[in-house]
């Protein structure tokens, strides 16, 4: 796939297939993400890779007990539903964390993301990104701490589910009246 097609037909997935990525797979979409531009090469992420069934039960469940009682938009307005999955039951979860220090990290974090979403989707896999996640991470010492083993210095940005898609939707409309040209 060109680069510009694989850009143009990338979308967010939300239904997935059980079936796990191998792991050369996800090393190399892994790869792809960290060969990312960073403001000084300083590399201000923390990646974690979860395709662990518990863990990912585990980190669900945290999230809806966070939800609970919370007025949240769009498929997270979901979490008291009965089978929810706020990564939308992918195989596997990764969790971008950046560095607070670092003025420039969350740029570069989304350049690391956009990174792994293309290779994904060039190599036949589905992901979306779950920014909804980010809090009840963060405010979860436990968690942040113990789970995932990221130190203060780290926030969570997002999540990104990925798996073998079991849906195609369609593009969604792109608003070009964002774009001046001066």
């Amino acid at each position: 796939m060109n680069t510009i097609d694989n850009i143009l037909k990338r979308r967010s997935i939300r239904h997935y297939k059980s079936e796990q990525i191998p792991a050369d797979t996800l090393k190399e979409i892994i790869n792809c993400g960290i060969n990312a531009p960073s403001a000084l090469n300083m590399q201000p992420w923390q990646i974690r890779v979860i395709r662990s069934q518990d863990m990912l039960q585990r980190l669900n469940g945290s999230f809806v007990d966070w939800a609970r009682g919370k007025s949240l938009s769009g498929s997270a307005s979901r979490a008291g539903e009965e089978g929810f999955s706020v990564f939308h039951n992918a195989p596997t979860l990764l969790i971008v964390a950046v560095d607070t220090s670092n003025h420039y990290a969350e740029g570069d974090c989304g350049m690391f993301t956009q990174n792994i979403l293309l290779a994904a989707n060039s190599l036949g896999v589905g992901t979306c990104v779950i920014g909804s996640m980010a809090a009840s991470i963060n405010e979860s010492p436990a968690i942040r701490r113990d789970m995932l083993h990221l130190t203060d210095k780290y926030k969570v940005l997002f999540g990104i589910a990925m798996g073998y898609a079991d849906e195609y939707p369609d593009a969604k409309q792109r608003d070009n009246s964002k774009v001046e040209w001066i």
